[in-house]
């Protein structure tokens, strides 16, 4: 069964939201609506990984989130909802543990190895997205004449053999293969029509496609939100295990 994952940005800049949820009211009651709609994950994140956004420092982020996230958890938990963060800063990391967050969605692609550490001695569910380069830079793609599923697919059996070799278990991985980080349209597009391929890494699946600029060059009608819709349901239909989306009513009302 597909797990809905529900964006909250706590963020001044991100691409589709930014600004909207920043304030402790303005956020609690997002993440109320989505809970009311049906959300299994709520996904909160202090820091946009948008292209050309501007890197902040580990204390600014969790500025944005020291009000925020204990309040969010303290609403989420009782009602079974999971949290994620979605930080590469091991101390923000650290800190949303420590208050009772659950996943931790790190979209570096954990290189920190002090983050490796902690995920390993906490036991940490926590997603393991493919990447190149943090803060994401649109020029970096994987190579155009490699073949793209592939590359992915390589480096992730790479990078999880070397969790395990530091004592990260690979029950606690679930994998997401980066859509619109370091790659172009037509190769975020090719990872979601060839998603069976990446079940032989033995993880589950997370996609975050939701509202990207790589849905303009699909060529099926609709905007944006109604684009992420149609490819969800392909996704549904694949049995991808999350789903990281902004319309959490638009999914759980689609089934």
């Amino acid at each position: 069964m597909t797990k809905i994952v529900g964006i909250l940005n706590v963020t001044p800049d991100s691409f589709s939201d930014g600004g909207k949820f920043s304030s402790l009211e303005s956020a609690l009651t997002h993440a109320q609506q989505m809970i009311f709609e049906g959300v299994d994950v709520i996904d909160v994140g202090a820091e946009s990984t948008r292209p050309q956004a501007t890197p902040i420092s580990a204390a600014e982020e969790w500025s944005r989130l020291e009000k925020i996230l204990p309040a969010v958890i303290a609403l989420a938990k009782p009602q079974g909802i999971q949290t994620s963060i979605d930080s590469y800063h091991f101390e923000t990391i650290r800190k949303a543990q420590e208050i009772g967050v659950e996943i931790i969605n790190d979209v570096s692609g954990l290189v920190d190895e002090k983050i490796v550490e902690f995920i390993a001695t906490k036991g940490l569910t926590t997603i393991l997205m493919h990447n190149l380069a943090i803060p994401t830079n649109p020029d970096l793609i994987v190579n155009q004449h490699l073949g793209v599923t592939q590359e992915i697919l390589s480096w992730a059996s790479i990078k999880i053999s070397a969790l395990e070799r530091k004592n990260v278990k690979k029950s606690q991985l679930i994998f997401d293969p980066g859509i619109g980080f370091a790659k172009d349209a037509a190769q975020s597009i090719r990872i979601l029509k060839n998603i069976d391929a990446y079940r032989v890494l033995g993880l589950p699946l997370y996609i975050g496609h939701s509202k990207k600029s790589f849905l303009d060059a699909l060529n099926i009608p609709g905007n944006r939100a109604e684009k992420t819709l149609e490819i969800s349901k392909f996704l549904v239909g694949k049995n991808v295990e999350f789903l990281r989306v902004h319309d959490v009513k638009a999914h759980t009302s689609a089934g």
